[in-house]
C-alpha cells in the first residue's frame, strides 16, 4: 500500500490510533493545544498535536491531550482529517499552506509571541476563531494577574533560563520580559545574548548568575547524565547560585505557561 493509503488508514482509526472526527477543530501546535485546553468547549476539539502526547514536549496536560487523536504537521495528515478549522503555527512551508488552501482547509496560523501582550493577543484571536471570547478574556485576565506586578526598584539579582541543550532566553524574548516582571536581571545580557542562543556550560560556570532556572529531570539516560554533571559542576563552582527546577515546557510557549512560569520565578525571589 502506498504511503498516502497508509496515512488514510491511520486517520480512519486503523493501526491502533483513534480516528479524527471530521468537521471539528484540530491543532497541530502544542502551544495552541495548551490554550484550547483552557478555553475550548467540550466536543469542539477533534485532534491535538503529536507533541502534546509526549511529556517532554507537551504544554497542555497529558491527561487532557491524550483524550484526542494526535496529528502531525504535514498537509496530507491535515487534509485527511477534514477539519472545520485548523489552528497551526506559522512555521509551515509555503507549499504546505498552498496545499491546504487548494484542499479548501480553513486555517489560522500563530507565531511565537515575543512578549506578554502578543501572547494575550493570540489567546484573543484563538478564542474568537472558536467562538469562546469570554473564556479567552478570562484566561488573559489570569495572565495579567500573574504577570502584572512589577518591582518598584531596580532588580538586584540576576537569573537565567538555561534549557536542555544549553539554550537560553536572551534579550527580546517573552521569557526576558517575565524575568524582569519577577524582579530579575536577565543574565543572558551579561553574555551578550539576544533572542534564543546557546550558552556553553563553561561560560556559565565562569560567571554564574544568582539563580539558574533549568530542568532537573529530562528524558533519556545520556541527557540525564549530562544534566547531572552540569548540576554538580555548578554546585562546586558557584555554591551561592540557586538552581531552580524549570521544566522546558515552561519556556516553549506563552499562553497558560506564563502563569506557571511566573509563579515559579516569584518563588525563587524569596
Amino acid at each position: 500500500m502506498r504511503a498516502g493509503g497508509s496515512l488514510l488508514l491511520l486517520l480512519s482509526g486503523c493501526g491502533g490510533q483513534p480516528a479524527v472526527p471530521p468537521g471539528g477543530i484540530i491543532s497541530n501546535n502544542p502551544c495552541i493545544d495548551a490554550v484550547l485546553e483552557r478555553i475550548a468547549a467540550p466536543g469542539q476539539v477533534a485532534a491535538v498535536s503529536i507533541y502534546s502526547h509526549d511529556a517532554q514536549s507537551a504544554s497542555a496536560s497529558l491527561p487532557w491531550a491524550r483524550r484526542f487523536p494526535a496529528i502531525g504537521t504535514s498537509a496530507e495528515e491535515v487534509i485527511a482529517a477534514r477539519p472545520r478549522l485548523l489552528l497551526t503555527g506559522n512555521l509551515a512551508t509555503g507549499g504546505t499552506n498552498a496545499a491546504l488552501r487548494r484542499a479548501g482547509v480553513t486555517f489560522q496560523s500563530f507565531g511565537v509571541p515575543a512578549n506578554i501582550a502578543e501572547s494575550k493577543a493570540q489567546i484573543t484571536a484563538i478564542a474568537k476563531a472558536i467562538g469562546r471570547e469570554d473564556q479567552g478574556s478570562r484566561l488573559a485576565a489570569e495572565i495579567d494577574k500573574a504577570a502584572g506586578f512589577r518591582p518598584s526598584s531596580a532588580p538586584t539579582r540576576s537569573a537565567i533560563i538555561w534549557q536542555n541543550g544549553g539554550f537560553v532566553a536572551g534579550r527580546g524574548t517573552l521569557q526576558d520580559e517575565m524575568l524582569a516582571r519577577a524582579g530579575f536581571t536577565n543574565a543572558a545580557a551579561l553574555y551578550g545574548l539576544n533572542q534564543w542562543s546557546i550558552l556553553p556550560a563553561e561560560t556559565l560556570i565562569r560567571n554564574p548568575p544568582d539563580v539558574i532556572f533549568m530542568p532537573i529531570g529530562v528524558k533519556g539516560a545520556e541527557a540525564e547524565r549530562t544534566l547531572a554533571l552540569r548540576r554538580r559542576l555548578l554546585t562546586r563552582a558557584a555554591p551561592h547560585t540557586r538552581i531552580v527546577h524549570f521544566p522546558d515546557r515552561l519556556a516553549f510557549c506563552g499562553g497558560p505557561a506564563i502563569i506557571d512560569a511566573m509563579d515559579r520565578m516569584r518563588e525563587a525571589t524569596g
